[in-house]
């Protein structure tokens, strides 16, 4: 009989598979077929170079982070534990660990508490989110009168208010003189720079399979498909995001094959990532 905490790692890689089955059984294959073969793999290259770019920019966030809560940690240590945590959400699907927990183990290695490692980590995933609700808002009123995003007035308000809302939470939490808030606009600069970087990168893979997209447009609608995407209903990180960039691409006109095999390279980025740092993630457990 299968073990209960064996019956839980499965969860999460068996909702992804059956998510991708879905979609994919609701896609006419020969235009999926055509849209694939008819890629071009250069942008696919840009959106992978730009992708690496937007995690060498998280990786200097965190360690930002990691020295706010006192701890110093090198350059090359932080880039080292951020890339493997990318190896363990992508390339070890099953939830073997993820990465977050990989980075908090690494922080405790070096002397931090696990609650405090903890922290760091999760404050990291605050500041991503909070800058990719900024630059949702101000994408959203710098295209609002062009209406170039094809949704309902009343979803595309509630979802424009839920990002004003996420964007707004540092100014509140500094009027209640939160202890951390301050550091979110510290670190701002690096964090808005990842997200503009890996809304290029998912732009790149769209001109990929050939589809022109408006930026201000994309980088409005980013936000609900990233998000989307930490839902726990993926196989290597694929599942959840890929249903998310139908829904919100479809806003923009674009077909549900281009934005399917367009998510699927997106993912196939960090993939690849999570590749070339794997013989680290190995040899560093590799018993003695």
């Amino acid at each position: 009989m299968a073990q209960p905490g064996t019956i839980k790692r499965l969860i999460k890689p068996a909702l992804g598979l059956g998510l991708l089955l879905l979609v994919i059984s609701q896609l006419q294959a020969e235009k999926l077929k055509s849209a694939f073969f008819s890629a071009n793999w250069a942008w696919f290259a840009v959106a992978l170079m730009l992708a690496l770019l937007a995690n060498m920019a998280c990786a200097l966030r965190w360690r930002k982070i990691v020295a706010d809560f006192g701890l110093q940690i090198s350059t090359q240590s932080a880039m080292k534990l951020y890339f493997q945590g990318v190896t363990a959400n992508t390339v070890l699907p099953g939830g073997i660990i993820g990465g977050d927990i990989w980075r908090t183990v690494g922080l405790v290695r070096s002397g931090m508490t696990r609650m405090v490692a903890a922290q760091t980590v999760f404050f990291d995933r605050v500041s991503g989110f909070w800058s990719l609700a900024v630059i949702a808002v101000l994408a959203l009123g710098l295209t609002w009168a062009d209406q170039l995003i094809q949704a309902p007035a009343a979803i595309l308000g509630i979802y424009g208010s839920l990002m004003l809302s996420i964007a707004l939470g540092p100014v509140v939490l500094m009027r209640v003189k939160a202890a951390r808030s301050p550091l979110l606009f510290r670190i701002g600069g690096l964090s808005l720079l990842s997200q503009v970087l890996t809304i290029a990168a998912f732009a790149g893979c769209l001109w990929s399979v050939g589809v022109s997209v408006n930026l201000l447009a994309l980088a409005a609608i980013c936000a609900g498909i990233f998000l989307g995407a930490v839902v726990p209903a993926s196989i290597g990180g694929f599942g959840s995001r890929e249903v998310a960039s139908l829904a919100f691409l479809a806003t923009l006109g674009i077909a549900s094959e281009a934005a399917f095999l367009a998510s699927v390279l997106f993912g196939l980025t960090a993939t690849l990532q999570g590749l070339v740092s794997l013989p680290t993630l190995i040899k560093q457990n590799r018993p003695r």
